[in-house]
């Protein structure tokens, strides 16, 4: 992840590339998830929906990262609800799209409008991540989601969010962000990246996969390792697209 940022951010003055980029992780995306997908015929037409979809207008492209928001809003209150990952192949093929379509459109947003953004989603993620890991294996007691992800804690839920605007707080400076924008990000960022993470093992054990791939040795997929980015993604996206313009 955090490569990954170094990546974007050195490309910043080349902004074709970072939309290469940004187009190739959405490539490794949709394949890992349409292997979610048992029947062959399913996954062919999953790819083909994404690849049909670099044609919409640009003026879809505020309604379907709209659509994204909500459809990881929908999802997290179904598994808070329920913790019951018995996703039909229909729901399964509909989330994909309504994640990776509107991640890879607000990736792009973001970058185009500011790129510094993008690059501390990608930082802080994979620091929230970490850090509920490593809390969660130290002091993790009471697991949240035992059907979903028997492997989330409070403890390490609590641990990243208090670590996480700490630790944006100390590199503020570093990375040219004011203090307070840094801490309020890293309170934000922590639930929203727990929101993908957990979203997309409740897709997975509905398809009854553990991994999304082996691309990545000892991360699984591509997916395992960007849940909580592309969930991130478009709240931020949409954030961007609705301050005011002398803000």
């Amino acid at each position: 992840m955090i490569l990954l940022a170094l990546v974007i951010s050195s490309v910043r003055l080349i902004p074709e590339v970072a939309i290469y980029v940004l187009s190739l992780l959405t490539l490794f995306l949709s394949y890992e998830y349409s292997r979610f997908f048992k029947e062959k015929s399913l996954s062919i037409l999953f790819l083909s929906v994404i690849l049909l979809s670099v044609l919409l207008p640009s003026k879809f492209y505020l309604w379907l990262v709209i659509l994204g928001c909500l459809i990881w809003l929908s999802l997290f209150i179904r598994i808070l609800l329920y913790d019951n990952p018995s996703m039909t192949n229909t729901e399964i093929f509909i989330a994909g799209y309504l994640m990776i379509v509107p991640s890879l459109i607000s990736g792009i947003i973001i970058f185009d409008v500011y790129a510094k953004l993008l690059i501390l989603i990608l930082i802080a993620v994979s620091f929230a991540d970490s850090s509920a890991y490593f809390f969660g294996k130290r002091f993790g007691n009471k697991t949240l989601l035992k059907n979903t992800s028997p492997g989330k804690t409070l403890e390490g839920l609590i641990g990243a969010s208090i670590t996480t605007p700490i630790f944006l707080g100390l590199i503020s400076g570093l990375v040219d962000i004011k203090l307070s924008g840094a801490i309020i990000f890293g309170l934000i960022i922590t639930p929203v990246s727990f929101v993908g993470d957990v979203s997309f093992s409740f897709i997975k054990r509905s398809a009854n996969i553990k991994d999304s791939s082996n691309l990545i040795p000892g991360h699984g997929g591509f997916i395992d390792l960007l849940d909580g980015t592309v969930a991130s993604l478009p709240f931020f996206a949409l954030l961007l697209m609705n301050l005011p313009e002398n803000l």
